[in-house]
């Protein structure tokens, strides 16, 4: 691949540089890049880049070849720039959905890619800003805000370049740049775990969290407290009391012999499921002679038992029938397990239906009218010996041993707790097929999904489970720091609109400041020409801003400290053009609790035009939304003015 690249090369009216991967975009050239990022995106092309001799719908593209050292391969990153007035998509749906709706619209986004490796050496085509599987895409308005869309979305690109590389490369760009806030959109999964849950138990933040992005905008209503606080109540939970939780059923005895292995393989005491999934990742990292040996030895260590102890113990808890014939060891197929218990079903169903609804019948009573239907008596004998507390049609079966004769006898109960309905909406849970110690990403799997994933719906383990799964949107924010060496001041800039401006077109809240660098001894008029070159160039509906006036803030007694106000005349106001989230304003009302977008799948009441959410609504992802939907207070309003015209 790095030989075909270099052919390519020689095409190029010059030899490109070949940066490596682990030191560009540090502080060796960060001296360079003392502007906003407007001003450093320029820099940074004309100095560390290579014109394309091609366009993207008309866009211009420059090239940074790149070299990394562990496997030889170089490979391109690509900085497209893209004009918002010939952009088919000029309002940006990334800023809408992470609360960023009220940013002026600017006027250049940057994509840095790189894509697939097999199109390292191909043109871009009229579809690059549309694909989703670049093994990097980062996207940054001019202003300095962005959006990271995807980081080795190719599986093929992780042969080459693991994820940490690209982040790492991403983050220092972004710092050596200037960026003022990049937002990401989480929904990495690894072995069909979901990092940022997994990462969350065991580290305490996201996968992302390793680069400082932390809780951005929640889904579903779901806010920084309610993420912190799942955070919190998942890291906690003790390794005993998951034992005492799931007790002698097959999956809890899985989870247990997992649990004591690996704290008898570990060197440190291990109580929560933080510190066991901390400990596995940190051995999955280690050599295989190392793990393997470490295992070898906990699995001879005579306090690896899987037996609890009596405060362990709970009664077995409620099993479907399902759960019990998949996870059966014996030589019968799940159909033939299911025939014997339909079969024990319909004999216990008709006993209650001559006699009572809570008729018992004895185990040698039960065994001889099954036969009727069964005539394999070695299988009726398993099914009867396991039938205990098992679930269909919103019943269950009891074994009890009657104190007078010492004989188990069995009934079909009604459920009356509502036990059934809470234990059938579980999911379905993974058991595996190694045995523990075999290959620890399995084991860890095993733990993400019977423990993290497998607590009922109504159990503040699965709600906080399901609070952390629905925060998707992360963010970082540099803050800049003035240097004494460089003689220059920087300013955070912001409009100050007129009375009659916020109160009829810019009724949404301003937007963040605007960087200014200007030098330290620049008088008042070269500022405000300063700003106002500032403003024109980076946002649409200021391309013809006057700056008439600049005030300090509050508490603000030289130039370089805290934020200035600017005010003027000349604001674009009849243009389309000026919010990122579009002109349409939405009204979004959800029963969780959402105020705002927040990208999940949402459906418009047709009579109230209130948006809320599809899940909320129950609406599953794979079904269609109803071609005329009613929420439910215009429901419940419809329904009452019929009662009362009746």
């Amino acid at each position: 691949m790095a030989i075909t690249i270099f052919e390519s090369c020689k095409k190029r009216k010059r030899v490109p540089a070949i940066f490596n991967i682990n030191n560009f975009a540090t502080q060796t050239f960060s001296l360079d890049f003392r502007g906003p990022f407007r001003e450093n995106i320029r820099l940074f092309l004309r100095e560390y880049a290579d014109t394309e001799d091609y366009k993207v719908q008309n866009n211009p593209i420059w090239c940074t070849l790149l070299l990394s050292e562990s496997n030889g391969v170089v490979f391109p990153l690509y900085t497209l720039e893209e004009s918002i007035k010939q952009s088919s998509h000029p309002f940006c749906n990334l800023c809408r959905c992470v609360g960023w709706s009220h940013h002026f619209v600017c006027k250049r986004r940057y994509h840095f890619i790189i894509p697939q490796h097999e199109k390292w050496i191909k043109p871009l085509n009229m579809d690059t800003l549309e694909h989703c599987d670049h093994i990097l895409h980062g996207v940054v308005h001019c202003n300095g805000f962005g959006h990271l869309l995807s980081i080795s979305g190719s599986k093929d690109g992780s042969n080459y370049l693991c994820e940490e590389q690209i982040m790492n490369l991403f983050d220092r760009l972004c710092t050596i740049l200037h960026t003022q806030k990049i937002s990401v959109h989480d929904v990495l999964v690894k072995r069909c775990m979901d990092l940022r849950l997994l990462h969350c138990v065991t580290y305490g933040c996201s996968w992302f969290g390793k680069w400082d992005y932390k809780f951005c905008h929640g889904s579903f209503g779901v806010t920084e407290h309610k993420y912190n606080r799942a955070i919190q109540i998942l890291s906690s939970l003790e390794l005993k009391r998951i034992i005492h939780d799931f007790g002698n059923t097959s999956r809890g005895r899985v989870i247990g012999k997992i649990i004591h292995l690996y704290m008898n393989a570990s060197d440190t005491q291990l109580i929560t499921i933080s510190d066991l999934l901390q400990f596995l990742l940190s051995l999955a990292s280690k050599p295989t002679i190392q793990r393997k040996t470490a295992l070898a030895l906990a699995a001879l260590s005579p306090n690896n038992s899987t037996k609890t102890t009596n405060d362990d113990k709970i009664p077995v808890e409620f099993d479907s029938l399902t759960s019990l014939t998949e996870n059966s060891n014996c030589r019968w197929g799940v159909q033939r397990l299911e025939q014997a218990a339909k079969a024990i079903f319909t004999t216990l169903e008709q006993r209650n239906a001559s006699i009572n609804s809570k008729a018992k019948i004895s185990r040698r009573e039960l065994r001889d009218e099954a036969r009727k239907k069964i005539g394999d008596t070695g299988l009726l004998d398993f099914m009867i010996k396991h039938i205990h507390k098992i679930i269909l049609d919103n019943r269950i079966v009891h074994r009890k041993i009657n104190p007078a004769t010492k004989l188990a006898e069995f009934a079909l109960e009604d459920d009356a707790n509502g036990e059934v309905i809470q234990t059938r909406t579980e999911p379905e849970y993974h058991i595996p097929t190694l045995m523990p110690g075999q290959d620890v990403y399995a084991d860890v799997l095993t733990l993400y999904k019977n423990v993290l994933l497998g607590y009922p719906e109504s159990h503040t383990v699965s709600l906080a489970a399901r609070a952390i799964l629905d925060c998707k949107n992360f963010a970082k924010e540099w803050q800049f720091k003035e240097s004494e060496d460089d003689n220059l001041m920087r300013l955070k800039c912001r409009v100050s609109p007129s009375y009659n401006e916020l109160a009829t077109q810019l009724t949404r809240p301003l937007p963040p400041a605007e960087l200014i660098v200007a030098p330290k001894d620049v008088t008042v008029d070269e500022l405000k020409l300063i700003v106002e070159c500032s403003l024109r160039d980076t946002y649409y509906m200021m391309e013809k801003v006057v700056v008439k006036e600049i005030k300090m803030g509050q508490n603000q007694v030289f130039w370089g400290a805290g934020d200035v106000w600017v005010r003027g005349w000349g604001l674009d106001l009849d243009t389309e053009l000026r919010f990122e989230g579009g002109a349409d304003d939405w009204t979004v009302d959800c029963v969780c609790g959402a105020k705002d977008d927040d990208g999940e799948r949402m459906v418009a009441c047709d009579i109230c035009q209130v948006w809320q959410h599809t899940r909320c609504n129950s609406i599953a992802d794979n079904e269609a939304v109803p071609s005329v939907f009613k929420c439910r207070a215009c429901t419940a309003a419809v329904a009452g003015e019929f009662v009362a015209y009746t």
